[in-house]
């Protein structure tokens, strides 16, 4: 297969959380098209067991989507920043809860037909509260805990239940790594 080969980009949006450039490309048949890319920063997922083995969720108010949904924390990873101390800084942001131990557990492309933009995975060990959340000014987060990954299981994939595809990937592949313990 052949990559699209980039004739000229142009930035369409300048905003800090949809920047959208405007690409003409070349396609492999010779054809040039327009092709719009969100130009995202990456984002970061913590999964969180805490010390007595519960798992931390959030309901969050998502105005995308006009909706509350139930996830685990999340957030954009600022620039020059590596997604492990994102991770930290997100959860304690978040919910006021520290990690003990953070594992990388994946990374998956957030949408790869119109965006750059990567979830990167994470499961925190014996997480504990530390403090109270520091929320940003959009944010409308209440976190609750559910008994383990089962159960978190059992809640996320409940068609009443109102969550993100990224939430979805980070219960299989937390489920997956603690299978693997």
């Amino acid at each position: 297969m052949k990559k699209f080969k980039i004739l000229s980009r142009e930035k369409v949006l300048d905003s800090q959380w949809c920047p959208i450039e405007k690409q003409i490309v070349e396609l492999p048949n010779g054809k040039e098209t327009e092709w719009f890319v969100h130009m995202n920063a990456d984002a970061v997922i913590v999964v969180p067991i805490l010390k007595n083995g519960n798992i931390l969720l959030q309901k969050n108010y998502k105005h995308g989507c006009g909706e509350c949904i139930t996830e685990f924390c999340a957030g954009m990873i600022d620039k020059g920043e590596s997604p492990e101390k994102c991770a930290h800084r997100e959860f304690l942001e978040e919910t006021g809860f520290q990690t003990k131990k953070l594992v990388k557990i994946g990374e998956v492309f957030a949408n790869p037909t119109g965006s750059i933009m990567k979830y990167h995975f994470f499961l925190g060990f014996d997480c504990e509260k530390i403090a109270n959340p520091q929320q940003e000014e959009s944010e409308q987060i209440e976190v609750f805990e559910v008994e383990n990954l089962k159960a978190a299981h059992e809640l996320l994939t409940n068609s009443n239940t109102k969550t993100s595809s990224a939430t979805l990937t980070a219960l299989l592949l937390a489920q997956k790594r603690v299978d693997n313990l």
